[in-house]
């Protein structure tokens, strides 16, 4: 309980702006004869957001994915619930923000990092200034805290364009993307650092709302990287080890739902809304703007440590003190 409790707390710091193993064989209740094939079924975990967009298409035919896997995709509302499962071993594998995997792996839950699944989708809106420049003396609103991505960008656009922490305010004080947006749609906040779909959504919605920065574009001037992982799926060790055949089918399916969800967005946009991840409306045109990808943990190592090297040069904390190893990688 006191692990439970702690990781909790620890989410809460960590932000996002945002699954010890309970894999189960679907068995008859009979012996298996020596030409079966046992069928594994996948509880997978994802976040309501952009977080969980890559994953639609698997829900398509009941999350059959062939005679020997299925998946049973779950949203959660916020990065503690998906915590408190992985650590009781009800979610198998789960897509969660790039810096909360580390952070949970540097806290002993055991989890390797299988997949990038989305990259870098940051970006400066406002209605009372134009350019990075005018940051100046401007209070810029921060979803998710601190310890969170969006700080560490933040502090990285400040760095980028010369200026200082003492040149303008960073205010915390409203964590969540969607109350952010709404403030800023009614003007009632002026400035926020904002993540995919609610640029596309404010934008659209406020015709005085511009965006003046991009963060990847800055994230690459400031470390030559083209881009950097925001979005991570991660598996429970037990399920790798106990089933490698359907984990490796299990990424190859996701592979093709990611890339279903970027060539299809209207069709994605529905079963993303019928998954309860987000309504159609709001998800369809966000699609193209979430740079959704797929990028196996071995491929995009480079990359992930190059990111986790700049959070933990900000903040160690934020990836939970501590770089990560070779291990951590599936």
């Amino acid at each position: 309980m006191k692990k439970i409790i702690s990781l909790f707390a620890l989410a809460l710091l960590v932000g996002a702006p945002v699954f010890s193993q309970a894999a189960y064989e679907n068995q008859n209740n009979q012996s298996v004869g020596v030409n079966e094939v046992k069928s594994v079924s996948v509880n997978l975990a994802v976040m309501a957001g952009p977080t969980g967009f890559g994953s639609a298409a698997l829900s398509k035919n009941d999350g059959k994915i062939s005679d020997t896997l299925s998946i049973n995709t779950k949203v959660y509302s916020a990065p503690t619930e998906v915590i408190a499962q992985l650590v009781k071993g009800t979610e198998d594998i789960a897509a969660l923000p790039s810096n909360l995997a580390a952070v949970l792996y540097n806290k002993d839950v055991k989890i390797k990092l299988a997949a990038v699944i989305g990259n870098g989708m940051l970006s400066v809106v406002s209605s009372s200034i134009q350019n990075p420049m005018d940051l100046i003396g401007e209070q810029i609103y921060i979803p998710g805290g601190p310890a969170s991505t969006p700080n560490q960008l933040a502090k990285l656009i400040i760095s980028d364009n010369g200026l200082s922490e003492d040149d303008l305010t960073l205010e915390y004080g409203i964590t969540s993307s969607a109350q952010l947006s709404q403030l800023l749609i009614a003007e009632k906040a002026k400035t926020a650092l904002l993540p995919e779909p609610f640029v596309t959504m404010v934008l659209s919605k406020n015709s005085n709302l511009k965006k003046i920065y991009d963060a990847q574009d800055g994230y690459k001037v400031a470390t030559g990287m083209d881009n950097y992982p925001m979005t991570v799926l991660v598996v429970q060790d037990e399920f790798a080890q106990n089933h490698p055949q359907a984990l490796k089918e299990f990424l190859a399916a996701y592979n093709d739902s990611v890339a279903f969800v970027v060539a299809n967005p209207k069709d994605a946009g529905k079963l993303i809304e019928d998954l309860g991840i987000m309504k159609a409306a709001m998800a369809t045109p966000a699609i193209p703007n979430c740079n959704l990808t797929y990028v196996s943990a071995q491929d995009a190592k480079h990359e992930i440590n190059e990111y986790y090297q700049m959070l933990f040069n900000f903040n160690p904390a934020s990836v939970g003190g501590t770089l990560l190893p070779a291990e951590f990688y599936l």
